[in-house]
């Protein structure tokens, strides 16, 4: 059961590493030409945990050892599910790179009043796309670091079509770094406990008694959804139409409930 367990925490934490580098929490050297075979890396290696995990619980759940546990054959096999959509997912994702690979990189220094911020909820069926802005040559799509607001700054970007280009890296120019060092903080600190949050899921279903499952499963839950409120907020925030206002006043319903299950 520890092999399945430990697994599936580095199978998940995998994928947390793979969205923070997509998001540009973790940095990154070079990061348009290495950002998609990390992507596929670490998606090819989270896959490979959950296949041994998958099979491992498959082989052996008639022999008694997860008896006590809440890994089975069906919860391991969705998991999977799941690791194999991120992969795939990856993989469109290196072929296209590879497709665009020829496209010239290309910086534009933008002044604040040269460019627009569109926070349009439609982008979000792009799960690397967060908002993206209008210029004169067209539309940069942002799938990571990108400016709270319209400021001065350059943005290092691939052409991916006419008039679409997307933006790997984003720099504000100089007066605008402190409100970037915080947001980037409150980045950090966010991913660190959804790092956290995925080895406390792992440890509550294995339900260790010598992991002090009590204690897990009172803050695990409310972590978990609090978490998901949060990103949520994140996600949705400067987005306009009443469908996002809804899911951020969601998402705020969901942050209290998880601070009130701390004392509940």
């Amino acid at each position: 059961m520890v092999l399945v367990t430990v697994s599936m925490i580095i199978a998940w934490e995998f994928i947390v590493a793979m969205f923070a580098f997509l998001l540009h929490v973790i940095p990154l050297k070079n990061y348009y030409k290495n950002i998609v075979k990390v992507q596929l890396f670490l998606s090819c290696g989270a896959l490979i945990l959950g296949l041994f995990a998958h099979f491992y619980v498959k082989m052996n759940y008639d022999s008694g050892i997860f008896s006590g546990s809440r890994w089975n054959e069906g919860g391991t096999f969705a998991l999977l599910v799941l690791l194999l959509v991120f992969f795939f997912c990856s993989l469109l994702h290196y072929v296209a790179d590879k497709k665009n690979s020829q496209n010239k990189i290309e910086t534009f220094l933008l002044k604040a009043d040269e460019y627009k911020i569109v926070k349009d909820f439609e982008y979000l069926y792009m799960p690397t796309v967060k908002n993206y802005c209008e210029f004169d040559r067209g539309i940069i799509a942002f799938s990571g670091n990108m400016p709270d607001r319209e400021v001065d700054g350059t943005f290092t970007c691939r052409m991916v079509k006419d008039g679409v280009y997307e933006c790997f890296e984003y720099k504000a120019l100089s007066g605008e770094n402190g409100k970037l060092s915080f947001s980037r903080i409150k980045q950090i600190i966010i991913w660190l406990l959804v790092a956290i949050d995925v080895v406390l899921a792992g440890i509550w279903i294995s339900q260790d008694p010598n992991m002090h499952i009590d204690v897990v499963s009172r803050f695990m839950p409310g972590l978990s959804v609090i978490l998901f409120g949060t990103m949520l907020i994140e996600i949705l925030k400067g987005s306009k139409g009443l469908f996002p206002k809804i899911m951020i006043a969601f998402s705020i319903i969901c942050i209290i409930i998880g601070f009130k299950s701390f004392f509940g």
